[in-house]
């Protein structure tokens, strides 16, 4: 009844207009009028048009504007920037364009260079290249070599092979080195401080092989060996404020010192998820178990428990999502020895806390929690493809010594938000974002993702001696 009579009311005054429009409009004695296609109309004179002057703003409110107008400088700039760059690429044709079969700069023998580059609270701005050779030795095959620097004198050298030696079985083989000399201790457990910042310098080599296996219906299995060394010791930056300076008296153990030894993995994975950068439905979930035996120690050996869960749930507006995960790792001494300082667990990407920087807590084991909420922001064409999705997030977790310590009240909390970018085929590509936490904000851009994490670690130069 009250749609009917508003599109009445709508229909009656369409109606009045169109016959007050065929109504001839007096025109005042004496006026000037000239005849077109319309009719009469008045020709223009001082007597006839009417003159507007700017008004000027008053001086308050000149004052209080000048903080809008500086507030919104970049990003007027960035709106412009971002428009006039979209039109560019529109007029080239780069939205119409396929996606490429191989990324980056082409090199002789089917190489292709890529940069590489990031922003992390742990390397500060990291910048190098990488090289990859699809196809190498057979279809399907991969080779990848990655070197890199920061400006927080981060270094990194490290590469891999992966042989895919039928439908249903694959191999990984990587080896790499590198140097954090600006790693963050604040103490062991999740009682430590912010106020006992201090800086140590951490350095690893790895070298190993990953056997896996496709069971079909979305499980598969994870075999992993390999070797690694890790040394902790006194860094040559920031001597101030190094491990041994802020903690004399209170050394964590195995400061300074090396650890070698051989580890072994099992894992079981089932990923149900779309491999594409906008999830909508499904899940995730892993489980592992590993064995650490040392080698310049004998009596050093333990046990690693892990598992990480993750599902995606469709909300009620377009291209909306939630995903929830939940991760966590335990250690189990076997030997005598204690375990040191860089064999405990910690908070690394991706069981990380992205309002603080990565290894940023220690202990023997860890839990967490988090949640995203991720929408469409902007798309060139159509729903699925090149485009970025924004997110906000929200992360909680701890590390332990026992498991009588996990408790709400004894967990960090962070939040952020953030914007995914998505490729012309639909895969992601990387992320910009945000994390905050009591103690630092961390500003973070990389082409890896808290969930759906890569499962290529060893390929693609990852340092697996970080990893649950």
């Amino acid at each position: 009844m009250i749609k009917s009579l508003f599109f009445v009311i709508i229909f009656l005054m369409m109606m009045t207009g169109l016959a007050l429009a065929d109504r001839p409009v007096p025109v005042p004695a004496g006026v000037d009028t000239l005849q077109n296609h319309w009719g009469q109309s008045i020709v223009r004179s001082d007597s006839t048009t009417a003159h507007f002057e700017d008004q000027s703003r008053p001086t308050w409110e000149q004052v209080v504007m000048v903080p809008y107008y500086i507030i919104g400088i970049p990003f007027r700039i960035l709106d412009v920037a971002t428009r006039e760059t979209v039109k560019t690429l529109d007029r080239w044709g780069i939205f119409e364009m396929p996606p490429s079969e191989h990324v980056g700069l082409p090199l002789p023998f089917g190489v292709y260079l890529l940069p590489e580059g990031g922003i992390s609270g742990l390397e500060g701005i990291s910048y190098g290249v990488n090289l990859r050779r699809p196809d190498f030795l057979g279809k399907d095959n991969k080779a990848y070599l990655t070197l890199s620097s920061s400006t927080k004198h981060a270094d990194k050298l490290a590469g891999g092979f992966y042989f895919n030696l039928n439908r249903d079985w694959g191999l990984q083989l990587g080896a790499g080195s590198s140097e954090l000399p600006l790693t963050k201790y604040y103490g062991v457990g999740y009682e430590s401080s912010a106020g006992d910042l201090s800086y140590y310098n951490r350095s690893s080599k790895w070298a190993g092989a990953e056997l896996d296996r496709d069971l079909g219906r979305f499980f598969s299995v994870e075999m992993r060996s390999y070797y690694s060394q890790v040394e902790a010791r006194e860094s040559r930056y920031e001597v101030d404020e190094g491990l041994g300076v802020i903690h004399e008296g209170n050394l964590p153990h195995g400061f300074p010192g090396e650890s070698n030894g051989w580890s072994f993995k099992f894992g079981l994975v089932r990923n149900a998820t779309a491999e594409t950068g906008r999830p909508q439905a499904r899940g995730f979930q892993r489980a592992g178990v590993s064995w650490f035996q040392g080698t310049d120690d004998p009596d050093l050996s333990f046990m690693q428990y892990s598992f990480d869960v993750q599902h995606f749930f469709p909300l009620w507006f377009t291209e909306r999502t939630l995903g929830l995960r939940a991760f966590g790792a335990r250690l189990h001494n076997n030997g005598t020895s204690e375990i040191p300082l860089t064999r405990m667990v910690t908070m690394y990407h991706p069981n990380s806390l992205r309002g603080f920087s990565d290894l940023r807590f220690y202990g023997l084991g860890s839990l967490g929690f988090s949640a995203e909420y991720r929408w469409p922001l902007w798309v060139a064409k159509g729903r699925q493809g090149l485009g970025m999705d924004a997110y906000i997030f929200t992360d909680m977790g701890q590390v332990f010594d026992r498991s009588s310590e996990i408790a709400l009240n004894h967990m960090a909390h962070t939040a952020g938000f953030g914007v995914r970018f998505i490729g012309s085929d639909g895969k992601f590509l990387g992320r910009f974002e945000l994390g905050f936490s009591d103690e630092e904000t961390v500003v973070t851009l990389t082409f890896s993702q808290t969930f759906q994490h890569h499962s290529k670690g060893l390929l693609y130069g990852k340092d697996p001696s970080r990893r649950p």
